[in-house]
């Protein structure tokens, strides 16, 4: 007998072609990807419309998924942190927000991340590999089973999502296609690092999810010492390449901006956001530093500090929303993601 795959990973017509080939009717394609993605069922058994001998075929050929939840961790804000086993044993985390009866899924997309900013944790882990397709889409469905309910999905959890671009396109198909989990491709967020080789793909495909850039300083020389992607694409190449996303203004991006004390918090620093203005429309998510146990010199400015930043940007017509401090205790906020594999 051949290896098991993920049935996530068939697609509606090589399943109609597995119920032939044994004689089904092939309707029951749609049927069985109804109960996976619909009704987020977890196992063959329960699928009631589908005849027990095609059941048995499907358990004997495929699987649904092998990860599984370690632990869930909880604050005082209902923020929800899970620590999730993978078929290898490698380890990720993702986080639930809660907030206004809204419910937000923040996903990882690698196990670890390769691209070391220093104000990361995850970061500080280095990359262990991609997760799969079928791997993002079982964290969906574990943490769809915990809520009920989800009204947006950001991949800002660990790894840089435009460095997997094949698994993360496959998943977001899945996540916005009517035949999936139908959620509006307008209510997906892709947070990059500055991966302008993946913006590029998201260019060519037409993929109309939101964008959030992971920022952070506009000079060269600071930007280098925190976020190593600048030497491969430093902020020209990076403003290049948004200006075409933004198609001629058409699309709004989101700037990341981890306030930390000394580095990027003057007011000359939030005067180069303003100057931006002329290039595309933007708002900007300030993240007061979230402490991180292998950078402990970069630390959050004080609050007289945040406010003049904001207040700068405010003043001059940009779009500001200071990141509230969900998860933190938890080690679940911004940066703040680490397992030990």
């Amino acid at each position: 007998m051949s290896k098991k795959i993920s049935i996530m990973n068939i697609s509606e017509d090589d399943l109609a072609t597995f119920c032939e080939q044994y004689n089904y009717p092939k309707f029951h394609s749609s049927q069985i990807l109804n109960w996976i993605y619909k009704k987020y069922i977890t196992s063959f058994e329960e699928m009631s419309n589908i005849p027990k001998d095609l059941r048995t075929l499907l358990n004997e050929n495929y699987f649904f998924h092998n990860s599984k939840i370690d632990s869930i961790e909880e604050d005082e804000t209902g923020t929800k942190k899970l620590l999730i086993s993978l078929y290898d044993k490698k380890k990720i985390e993702s986080v639930i927000l809660e907030k206004n009866d809204r419910v937000t899924f923040c996903l990882s997309s690698q196990v670890g991340c390769g691209y070391g900013c220093r104000f990361c944790a995850t970061g500080s882990m280095g990359l262990f590999r991609n997760l799969t397709a079928d791997e993002i889409l079982s964290e969906f469905i574990l943490m769809r089973a915990i809520t009920k309910k989800v009204n947006s999905i950001v991949f800002m959890g660990m790894g840089e999502p435009l460095a997997n671009t094949k698994n993360l396109f496959k998943a977001i198909d899945t996540i916005n296609s009517y035949k999936g989990f139908n959620l509006g491709i307008r209510h997906i967020t892709i947070s990059t690092s500055g991966e302008v080789v993946g913006i590029k793909q998201l260019i060519d495909r037409d993929l109309d999810c939101r964008l959030a850039v992971s920022l952070h300083s506009l000079k060269n020389e600071v930007r280098d010492k925190i976020m190593p992607i600048n030497k491969r694409y430093n902020i020209e190449n990076l403003m290049a390449i948004l200006k075409r996303y933004s198609k001629n203004g058409k699309r709004m991006i989101t700037f990341e901006w981890v306030l930390i004390k000394g580095v990027n918090d003057s007011v000359n620093d939030a005067y180069r956001i303003v100057n931006l203005k002329k290039e595309f429309p933007f708002k900007v998510n300030i993240i007061p530093m979230n402490p991180v146990a292998h950078a402990p010199e970069l630390l959050r400015p004080n609050k007289d500090i945040i406010l003049r930043f904001k207040s700068i940007l405010k003043d001059n017509g940009i779009e500001v929303i200071e990141r509230f401090k969900q998860g933190q205790g938890i080690l679940a906020g911004c940066g703040q993601l680490a397992t030990k594999n």
